[in-house]
């Protein structure tokens, strides 16, 4: 069902973590008409541990725990907007304002007395302990303004991406869409982005919020992964209907929309007891929804490298101390230090990525670690991964190419962040894709050259390019076999099950290797490629070679008969 069909006077229900599972979030207090008690410091703690506790479970693929814990943390915040349209007011302190260019102050306050007159620790602990500021000062560390915003966009982002893993995980009521989610956590991370505390300018200091940046980024991409599914299963089910009912269609010969959308332009009408109310009540007056609705999937890839770009550059560096990594949301951890992610959206939930990440959790370092910590190689893995697995699916090649090297440039950066020991066979294999990617990418406009006799096509710069590209491909996928067969024979030694080691790649490599054969002039490189295809896929591409030269065959046997229809 399409978010049209979504019957506006239903309201997304979002139970509650406790037995009653259908709990909805108009049975609460204050739906029914109760007096509750405005959101304080204290529930902007909770809600942080109920976040934390979400993410975990959500990266532990614990969904029947994460579910009800992501409901949670979405009634939690969709109480703290009815109570404060700009939540920061409950954890971040107020920015100073001083009325005139004159000197701070003519009288030393108490602590300007400590710190320039040298009063004793005594009397400055008494001073402190009564001054009205000291205990906000000392519960309230430093959050950025846009907190909130980063917790609840999160949450609506992971709960998009289990819809649209499994959209049966839905309860009556709630959107079946997950572009519904992914629009509202779009339009929470616009209203994040425009709070007072940051177009006022009486802030300057306010550091970049790095994970709402990074998540805004693969937000955009799971919209531009869904248009692309959208528009290729709508120009296919066009095509057949265009043949005739029951018609079959021969190999891509369909026609392909890029710009349709999964969802529609106006935004539903949602209860005032609705989350998603709240949401558009204070958002940005220009939605997501009415930007996106229109544009491409290219065009949505290129907002979200830029919201990679700025996450990217503000993201923690492990090598350097905490004084240069403001960028971080508190959250209960041990030894008071910041937990700057749990993973939570370092998932390959959604889109499929086809990328696997080493098994074992790393820690700052890259090392393997045993607890859900920060990995800057992770996060980038994961940005790089998603972004080749839209990049693979577009249709124009241009585009494709485009989208695969902005992938590698990433993957490559890799070596610098990880302990390659760890990182090196997922390297290796996803750098090979993107490779494939690109030297695949003008194949496609030299075939119908290449079928009509053209064979100078093959001494062109795009053929050269392409071969080069061919060849970095099976270059990468090689050393990630060998790389492959270290992790499973060193395994075997220690007893263990080989789950660290990276998928095979050979259907890659025969890939590789049959594509370049098919651009290489001189028949014997061609042969030899041919001859490593066998040796590397044995029977089955010895199947599917015979399936392709009956095919050919019957095509020039019909060929002879009637024209070729090129329109």
């Amino acid at each position: 069902m399409s978010l049209a069909d979504v019957q506006p006077t239903n309201s997304p229900r979002f139970p509650s973590p406790s037995p009653a599972p259908s709990a909805s979030i108009l049975s609460s207090p204050r739906a029914k008409g109760k007096q509750v008690r405005s959101a304080d410091y204290e529930d902007w703690e909770n809600l942080k541990e109920l976040f934390a506790r979400a993410a975990e479970r959500y990266d532990a693929d614990d969904i029947p725990e994460a579910l009800p814990l992501l409901r949670a943390v979405i009634r939690e915040c969709h109480r703290f907007l009815m109570d404060h349209p700009d939540p920061s007011v409950v954890y971040a302190d107020p920015p100073s304002h001083r009325s005139s260019r004159s000197p701070d102050a003519i009288t030393p306050t108490e602590e300007r007395l400590n710190r320039d007159w040298g009063m004793d620790s005594d009397s400055a602990s008494a001073s402190a302990s009564t001054s009205p500021n000291w205990s906000h000062r000392r519960r309230s560390p430093a959050e950025l303004p846009t907190a909130f915003h980063a917790i609840f966009g999160i949450t609506l982002f992971l709960l998009g991406n289990l819809v649209a893993q499994d959209p049966s995980i839905v309860l009556p009521g709630e959107p079946d869409a997950p572009s519904t989610y992914w629009l509202a956590a779009l339009d929470v991370f616009e209203t994040g982005e425009n709070l007072p505390s940051r177009t006022g300018g009486s802030n300057l200091d306010t550091a970049e919020d790095w994970r709402m940046a990074i998540v805004w980024g693969r937000t955009l991409v799971c919209l531009a992964d869904e248009k692309v599914t959208y528009n290729m299963k709508r120009a296919k089910e066009q095509a057949t209907a265009t043949n005739g009912s029951g018609g079959a269609l021969v190999g891509s010969d369909y026609c392909y929309y890029p710009s349709g959308s999964s969802f529609s332009m106006s935004e539903p009408q949602w209860p005032p007891s609705s989350p998603f109310h709240a949401i558009a009540q204070f958002r940005p007056p220009v939605t997501r929804r009415m930007s996106l609705y229109s544009a491409s999937a290219h065009d949505i890839m290129v907002l979200a490298m830029d919201q990679f770009s700025r996450g990217i550059f503000h993201m923690p560096h492990p090598q350097y101390s905490a004084s240069h990594n403001p960028s971080f949301i508190h959250t209960p951890g041990a030894s008071g230090a910041p937990a700057h992610s749990s993973g939570y959206f370092a998932s390959a939930l959604a889109p499929a990525s086809h990328y696997a990440s080493p098994a074992s959790t790393t820690d700052s370092s890259g090392s393997p670690s045993s607890g859900l910590t920060f990995s800057r190689p992770k996060e980038l893995f994961t940005i790089a991964s998603e972004v080749l697995g839209v990049a693979e699916r577009l249709s124009s090649g241009t585009q494709r190419h485009y989208w695969a090297s902005w992938a590698d440039s990433v993957f490559n950066q890799m070596k610098n962040e990880a302990d390659m020991d760890a990182w090196r066979g997922p390297i290796l294999s996803a750098r090979g894709r993107c490779w494939l990617v690109m030297g695949s990418a003008p194949v496609e406009d030299m075939e119908a050259a290449l079928e009509a006799g053209q064979t100078e096509v093959l001494h062109s710069a795009e053929a050269e390019d392409a071969r080069e590209g061919l060849a970095m491909a099976i270059s990468f996928f090689e050393r990630a076999k060998g790389q492959r067969a270290i992790t499973l024979a060193r395994d075997a030694a220690e007893g263990a099950s080989g789950a660290g080691a990276v998928d095979d790649v050979s259907p890659l490599l025969v890939e590789a290797l049959l594509v370049l054969a098919n651009l290489t002039v001189d028949e014997n490189k061609r042969e030899e490629l041919y001859t490593r295809a066998q040796a590397e896929a044995g029977e089955d591409l010895r199947l599917d070679l015979d399936m392709a030269d009956g095919a050919s065959a019957n095509g020039s046997a019909r060929s002879g008969d009637e024209p070729m229809d090129v329109s």
